[in-house]
């Protein structure tokens, strides 16, 4: 093993007279550390975005929800004494349903999210209003605060968010749904500010007191769920068991992930068939791997030769090719790892690569590494190289030791 590794070591320093072959070698090693990078930096752009939206969601979403299994709305009292637990920092009581929003002549269907008094300490909305107050007065409750989109759906001007919203919910006790003066259960909302979160939260959220929203589906004293914030949410899923037994089966405790299952689902399914199709692209560049070590073979048959009448065996011949050949790789591969470390902390600093000229929420591409996404890269890129290595490094070998002929 010395012996292979010391001569194959010696074809790494010391290049091949035939340039042709010292350029097919420098192109193998280049064609593994350009598929390492693009690997690495593709994969931390998708990591970027996926933090950038889930960080959207997550201003809005809670650490925890509670839902009832049966029904739309529960009576909360029933388990707000059993919900405790030291990481609990606050428990918001909210109501939503579904409504038509009218503002003059523009009609928009949006949800409407009552909340309780000590909301403002589940989500930090006086850093999200683009425009006016939060609620401040509860005490009143047809005042709301809306979501950019709908803002802009409705046509509500910056001078005119003190203007009431009509508000219009189906009358589910209605006798005759065709009479619309009984079909549907009407209201007024005093909008008192704007805010902005996410394109889909401001199409489609407005956001009043949970007495408003009772009042209005004749729910006294209900929620459709209950939102807790926690104070470590690196503790969310121990705390999420600990809730889900002390609440029983008849509710369901979900985490963040779980509230939005689906968008999850959509990012991780995107970066795998990323992954996929990169690694695709790596095998094909690997060619260049068999190419160069078949032509260092040829043009080594003289050594080979040597080696074979000193008494080394086939194995050890084999393994010097096969060794020079993974030098390659680890050489290809530890370039690519340093050019994709040094190209993100270039773009998270001065972001040079920009998202265009158009309406983004952020300038630049966003970059964030993963050990685990970087060592799923060089395990793969390292076995590809492996296997490529084999047939020119075993099976050529082994048939011009045996014929003396290649």
């Amino acid at each position: 093993m010395f012996f292979s590794f010391f001569i194959a070591k010696k074809y790494q320093v010391f290049k091949s007279k035939n340039n042709f072959v010292n350029l097919a070698s420098k192109v193998s090693m280049f064609g593994i550390a350009i598929g390492t990078a693009a690997l690495i930096i593709v994969l931390s752009v998708f990591n970027g975005f996926e933090n950038l939206i889930i960080g959207m969601y997550n201003t809005f979403d809670p650490h925890l929800k509670i839902t009832h299994v049966e029904g739309k709305s529960f009576n909360p009292d029933s388990i707000l004494d059993k919900i405790q637990d030291n990481n609990i920092f606050n428990i918001s009581s909210v109501m939503e349903e579904k409504v038509l929003l009218k503002y003059k002549d523009k009609e928009h269907i949006a949800t409407i999210k009552g909340v309780s008094k000590n909301y403002n300490n589940q989500v930090s909305i006086d850093s999200l209003l683009i425009q006016g107050n939060y609620i401040n007065d509860y005490e009143n409750s047809n005042v709301c605060i809306i979501g950019s989109g709908v803002a802009y759906h409705l046509s509500i001007l910056s001078g005119s968010i003190f203007e009431t919203i009509k508000v219009f919910l189906p009358n589910r006790n209605a006798s005759n749904l065709l009479n619309p003066l009984t079909a549907f259960k009407t209201s007024s909302l005093l909008p008192t500010g704007v805010f902005s979160i996410q394109s889909e939260i401001d199409d489609s959220y407005i956001i009043s007191p949970i007495k408003f929203v009772q009042d209005l589906t004749d729910k006294e004293y209900q929620v459709t769920h209950l939102e807790i914030k926690l104070i470590d949410n690196k503790k969310m899923f121990d705390t999420q068991e600990k809730l889900k037994n002390l609440t029983g089966r008849d509710y369901i405790v979900e985490n963040r992930f779980e509230q939005q299952k689906f968008l999850y689902k959509i990012l991780n399914t995107e970066k795998l068939f990323v992954f996929i199709i990169l690694i695709f692209i790596m095998i094909i560049a690997s060619f260049n791997i068999v190419g160069a070590s078949t032509m260092l073979i040829i043009d080594k048959k003289k050594n080979i030769q040597t080696f074979k009448s000193m008494g080394a065996s086939c194995r050890k011949i084999q393994l010097i090719f096969f060794i020079n050949s993974i030098l390659n790789i680890l050489l290809g591969i530890t370039i690519g790892l340093i050019f994709s470390l040094v190209f993100g902390a270039l773009q998270q600093k001065f972001g040079f690569i920009s998202m265009g000229s158009g309406n983004f929420v952020i300038d630049a591409y966003p970059l964030v590494f993963s050990v685990s996404d970087i060592l799923y890269v060089l395990i793969s890129t390292f076995i590809i190289g492996l296997i490529s290595s084999w047939y020119p490094s075993f099976i050529l070998v082994k048939r011009f030791f045996q014929t003396n002929k290649i």
